[in-house]
């Protein structure tokens, strides 16, 4: 790993809980995820078959989770409906463990709620689409009141703020005369601004930093940023007019372009990776630029990892909060094909849950694959073909070390992982430290289970509780001449 990267892994690692502010609309995001098999008989549209459906804070909200998932001492300050809406999205942010004092009631004036319909069309190779977008808000000013009582909240707990986030939705409640207020009950406190699509940011001047990505900053400046270049001008334009600390402009598969006061302007840029889904990447940006400006990070440092972390959010569906250990698992595996595939047990299980919403048959194959070879690739290859999703589980060096004697494994857990997670067959790795598969089988209940044939007259551990459920055992046939123990003696005859 670089040294660089090392030094980054090392920082998000020691991050304690910064007490970290955030100020902006909530929305409550609403998926109902399904199948789309026909056309319906009563209109040119899709059907779709709902198989489940999901809720999560959205707007300002997504920013509240963001930063109580990453660690940080999160307060919201918002306005929220007097409905099952609000109640939802304040019970989430009290499982998260941020406070809602902040979080005033508004009577009479209904939570925002955007509802998605996800399907996968059959004819498009099962891609998973998002077919329709259903807003229920109200547009009307946000009343005095509300704003008063948000900022006496404020007031209240301003002297132990480290740095306040403002994610803009435009639905009313940020205003210059807001922001004014909540900067001069914090002096000294950096505000970081996720700014509105608007062409007016005077509301923002005077803010530590603002976060604009391409088709925002194009225009507030009217400077189109088609490209980098492009980019600088319209940053250092912002940083100029609105007598800002620095512009963190946001430019998708190109990066991001750091521009800060008194220093040169800086591109950062991002590896081209999978898409899944954009949704989130720039709340994901603001509230790590937050949590590091709230640690006493550097610019350069909190945009390096923003840029990590939006990578791994656009690989996601929908807004789902990034977690330290993937950004630190991101830069220490930088370059490294599969490595969004290794999960930790307690990942797999609504992986898995989902997977079988879906109709989906999950496979499991394990083993210590400490020396990777054409075999170990058969196996692996061969299991794939038992269902739609197979996890590999890998023994933990600890494990290995008790089953095999102290001299293995000759290849640390890590980078067998690694080497697995490379392979297309393989769709999750994961470890496990138990002497036998059986806890992980408990928890992942695979329905199939895969081992090589040489097993076939053995003992297969954990076959008993796979078949109590309904589930199969099934082998795939051995590669003579072929094993770790003959390679490690020097012998090609197995």
């Amino acid at each position: 790993m670089r040294a660089d990267a090392l030094e980054l892994a090392r920082l998000i690692r020691g991050i304690g809980r910064p007490r970290i502010a955030v100020i902006g609309d909530v929305i409550l995001d609403e998926y109902a995820w399904g199948e789309v098999e026909r056309i319906s008989p009563e209109a040119p549209i899709p059907v779709l078959r709902v198989r489940r459906r999901e809720v999560r804070p959205g707007g300002a909200g997504s920013v509240v989770m963001n930063l109580a998932v990453l660690g940080a001492e999160v307060r919201a300050f918002s306005v929220r409906g007097q409905d099952a809406a609000g109640e939802q999205i304040e019970r989430c942010f009290l499982e998260a463990g941020a406070r809602v004092d902040g979080l005033v009631v508004e009577a009479g004036r209904p939570t925002t709620q955007k509802t998605r319909h996800l399907g996968y069309v059959q004819h498009a190779g099962r891609a998973m689409q998002q077919l329709l977008r259903v807003d229920s808000e109200e547009d009307r000013p946000i009343a005095a009141t509300t704003i008063e009582a948000i900022v006496a909240a404020f007031r209240r707990q301003a002297g132990e703020l480290e740095a306040v986030v403002v994610p803009d939705y435009k639905k009313g409640l940020i205003s210059a005369s807001l922001l004014e207020a909540l900067r001069a009950a914090a002096p000294g406190v950096p505000f970081l601004v996720d700014p509105a699509l608007t062409d007016d940011y005077s509301a923002y001047r005077g803010s530590h930093l603002i976060c604009p990505n391409r088709y925002e900053a194009g225009r507030s400046t009217g400077i189109a940023c088609g490209d980098v270049p492009s980019c600088a001008r319209a940053a250092e334009r912002l940083l100029g007019q609105l007598d800002l600390r620095a512009v963190v402009l946001t430019m998708d598969r190109e990066g991001i372009y750091l521009a800060e006061r008194g220093a040169p302007g800086r591109h950062f840029p991002t590896r081209v990776r999978s898409v899944a889904d954009v949704t989130g990447a720039g709340d994901m940006v603001l509230s790590v630029l937050g949590l590091l400006t709230a640690a006493g990070g550097t610019l350069e440092q909190a945009v390096e990892l923003a840029n990590v972390a939006a990578g791994i959010e656009v690989r996601k569906i929908g807004v789902v909060p990034v977690k330290r250990e993937e950004i630190e698992q991101e830069l220490r595996h930088a370059g490294h094909p599969g490595v969004g595939k290794i999960k930790s047990r307690a990942e797999l299980v609504p992986i898995v849950a989902a997977a079988r919403r879906e109709g989906k048959k999950v496979v499991l194959t394990n083993g210590c694959f400490d020396l990777l070879h054409f075999g170990h690739q058969h196996l692996i290859a061969g299991a794939a073909r038992e269902g739609d999703l197979l996890i590999v589980a890998v023994n933990t060096d600890d494990s290995i070390r008790r089953l095999k004697g102290p001299d293995r494994p000759r290849t640390p857990q890590e980078l067998r992982m690694l080497m697995i997670a490379a392979l297309e067959a393989a769709d999750y790795v994961v470890a496990f430290d138990e002497d036998t598969p059986i806890p992980l089988l408990e928890a992942i209940r695979p329905d199939v289970l895969v081992k090589g044939e040489e097993y076939r007259t053995g003992v297969v551990v954990g076959r008993e509780l796979v078949e109590s459920y309904g589930g199969r055992v099934a082998f795939v046939s051995q590669i003579p001449g072929i094993s770790t123990t003959s390679l490690l003696e020097g012998r090609g005859d197995g």
